[in-house]
């Protein structure tokens, strides 16, 4: 019996042992498109080589589209990282102390229709089919608040309203004359402009609001923080950290080169707006 106990006892330091030597990194890298994983791991395994390398650790990735799993492990004491849009950051802060350390670039949602399109203003939606992204994502509930500023509402407004998980399919769906109008990410609108030149405009556009974040657990040692706080703030000043951000093709990071200093308050401060947003974008009935 103590032979046995004494395994268990063995296998569980191992298992500590092994934990403590590495740093589990959470990254959500946003409604973006329907990517493979090994494709999700071939763009952020570089921004975790990246943090390792400064920080002297191991740094092991859980990447994730489902932002259910990852609002259920943020905060949790799962992640010693997490990269993920402000609406996670923000929670991770409020329900843990979890805090932003670095920024990506600000986030906004707009509203594209087709340059044929008889819609010229936002009030001119009324009584037309909308696309909507996920109600989970920030650009979902960003682009909720920019109908209702100019008075469209939307769950009373529309003739149909579409909330698909994708924001590609959302263009397509909108170049198939499926939709009218949809909302999706400057980056995606960008894109699709560039790609089908001539046959998209953009309707209007939300204010910005500060975008993706790396944070840091609240417990993690001082001069570790300090470490990778400096990498980050300065990735963009050196060969290694231009590379792990050009790695990053997919999702809110995508097309950053240097990311800047993220204050708490400013994230705090946008959970105020996405509380509102949500009662415009409120859950589907079960």
């Amino acid at each position: 019996m103590m032979r046995k106990l004494f395994l268990i006892a063995t296998l569980l330091l191992s298992f500590n042992l092994q934990a403590a030597d590495r740093l589990m990194f959470g990254i959500n890298p946003g409604a973006y498109g329907s990517e493979d994983q090994w494709v999700l791991r071939d763009a952020f395994q570089p921004l975790a080589d990246y943090i390792g390398k400064a920080a002297g650790i191991q740094v092991r990735t859980d990447i994730t589209q489902n932002f259910k799993a990852i609002d259920a492990h943020a905060g949790t004491g799962r992640y010693d990282l997490l990269m993920a849009p402000t609406n996670v950051i923000a929670q991770a802060y409020k329900e843990s102390g979890d805090y932003p350390v670095a920024r990506f670039k600000d986030l906004a949602s707009v509203l594209l229709v087709r340059t044929q399109s008889p819609y010229k203003t936002i009030a001119s939606l009324k009584g037309s089919r909308i696309g909507m992204v996920s109600r989970k994502t920030l650009i979902g509930q960003l682009a909720a608040y920019l109908l209702q500023s100019q008075g469209v509402i939307l769950n009373r407004d529309f003739k149909r309203v579409q909330e698909i998980k994708f924001q590609d399919t959302l263009v397509s769906l909108l170049l198939d004359d499926a939709v009218d109008v949809i909302s999706v990410g400057p980056k995606v609108a960008a894109e699709a402009m560039k790609a089908h030149p001539g046959k998209l405009r953009v309707l209007a556009k939300a204010e910005p609001v500060p975008g993706f974040a790396i944070s840091l657990a609240r417990d993690m040692p001082q001069a570790r923080a300090k470490k990778i706080t400096e990498a980050l703030l300065t990735i963009g000043q050196n060969p290694s950290g231009k590379a792990a951000l050009a790695a990053i093709t997919v999702g809110g990071g995508a097309g950053n080169t240097t990311l800047s200093k993220a204050n708490t308050a400013e994230y705090v401060k946008v959970m105020t707006l996405l509380g509102a947003a949500q009662k415009l974008y409120p859950p589907l009935p079960k």
